[in-house]
């Protein structure tokens, strides 16, 4: 029985039953009866529903963070995400936020979101035993903890405290708060183009909840964070990069490798070493300071994830390559440039140089807009590149508007000049003899 008390908090699954014990006790030579092992055990057996000690905190003291799943629809598709919920305790103001992944660094950008959407930072933060921040679980609430959580810790300045196994009541505020979001704000399954457009909806979501009185209360929870948040940390003066940084090379395709996916690069960065950041959703590069390429993230392996427009200075030097170019092929542009790259073919040696040509427009005008100029173009016959170019010239004049003239800044014409004498003229009217 003493071995059962250790097994049900450490391994509630694996615990010794009643008949398990009268049949070790059988092996042992034991005679004695089963029913009596039984009535034993029910003697001894602790109450099935523990008691818990009601817990109050001051305001900005403490938070909880913890991670649920959930189902929603991108793009017309059912996927499962986790999301990241945290609640301030003393306000009940909640944040959920999902991501494409459950690793450390959307791990720790959910919580730098959760500080920035509540204006602060509290001094204690309760997770459960979450791989991204736990390494190794130690004796009783000691932890061996990640080292980039440790330092996220230290920008934050706030103290992290994990609850025991198998203890969810230690957080159980934020154990509500997963089930309580699914139920009122991930049914029925949100939609949008991507994980952003969710968010934005959730971030309504946890506002309008700030109007709602909790159990037990008067105050709603707005009024209750209006005061927390006078008692909570500062925010960083400036927010750390919380995702893998590394320093890659670009290969001679104008590529990167980031975790067996190829991210595109601008062409002339061959050969060069850029600075690459990833955070949840985004992979980015940069020169220096300057950001020289923004992809999606994949989660999937050995992918090419690339944008048309980095190839485009190469591809005015290397026309031939046009037709079959991967970016093109697997890009975003609209089907009518394809159909206006044959129409250049059929009718000019150069047709894929001068579609190069149209493609660079897209690099200093929007791609619907050349588009609509590509249209235009087309139904008046013989087009080219420059075609496209004046018809862009030509919208952009009409819908910017010229300021009206200054005569202040324009002194040499303020002054009145005299009349001129025009008593020369008088001579015409004389009669000649």
């Amino acid at each position: 029985l003493k071995e059962n008390e250790w097994l049900e908090r450490w391994a509630p699954k694996q615990c010794w039953t009643a008949h398990r014990m009268w049949v070790e006790l059988h092996k042992l030579g034991i005679p004695i009866g089963e029913s009596t092992v039984r009535l034993y055990v029910q003697e001894r057996r602790k109450p099935s529903k523990p008691a818990f000690v009601p817990l109050a905190f001051a305001p900005g003291e403490r938070a909880e963070f913890d991670f649920g799943e959930a189902t929603v629809k991108i793009k017309g598709q059912l996927v499962k995400v986790p999301f990241l919920a945290g609640r301030l305790r003393f306000s009940g103001a909640m944040f959920v936020e999902c991501f494409p992944t459950q690793r450390q660094e959307a791990f720790l950008l959910g919580q730098r979101h959760a500080f920035e959407f509540g204006e602060g930072v509290p001094g204690m933060a309760v997770y459960d035993n979450l791989k991204p921040a736990v390494l190794q679980v130690l004796e009783g609430h000691n932890r061996r903890e990640h080292d980039v959580f440790l330092h996220f810790q230290s920008v934050y300045r706030f103290e992290a405290l994990f609850a025991n196994i198998h203890a969810g009541w230690e957080k159980g505020s934020v154990e509500n708060l997963v089930g309580y979001a699914r139920r009122n704000y991930l049914v029925p399954l949100p939609e949008g183009a991507d994980l952003e457009a969710i968010n934005a909806e959730l971030r309504a979501n946890c506002l309008s909840d700030q109007q709602r009185i909790m159990a037990g209360r008067t105050e709603p929870i707005a009024a209750r964070l209006l005061f927390e948040r006078a008692q909570l940390g500062p925010l960083p003066a400036h927010a750390p990069d919380l995702g893998p940084v590394a320093e890659v090379l670009v290969h001679s395709t104008g590529r990167v490798r980031f975790q067996t996916n190829d991210y595109s690069a601008p062409i002339q960065y061959a050969y060069q070493r850029l600075t690459l950041k990833a955070d949840p959703f985004r992979v980015r590069l940069y020169a220096g300071a300057e950001v020289v390429a923004d992809h999606p993230r994949s989660y999937q392996k050995h992918q090419v994830i690339e944008d048309w427009r980095h190839y485009v200075p190469l591809l005015l030097k290397k026309s031939f390559a046009v037709p079959w170019a991967s970016a093109l092929r697997h890009g975003d542009l609209p089907t009518s440039f394809e159909m206006a790259r044959l129409d250049l073919v059929a009718r000019r040696c150069d047709g894929n140089r001068e579609f190069a040509r149209l493609l660079e427009l897209c690099l200093t005008h929007e791609v619907a807009a050349v588009e609509t100029a590509l249209v235009l173009a087309r139904e008046q016959g013989g087009w080219s590149a420059d075609t496209v170019r004046h018809l862009l010239n030509f919208a952009n004049a009409q819908q910017s508007d010229l300021p009206a003239l200054d005569p202040s800044q324009y002194p040499a014409y303020q002054g009145v000049l005299p009349p001129p004498d025009l008593s020369a003229y008088n001579r015409l009217l004389e009669v000649r003899s």
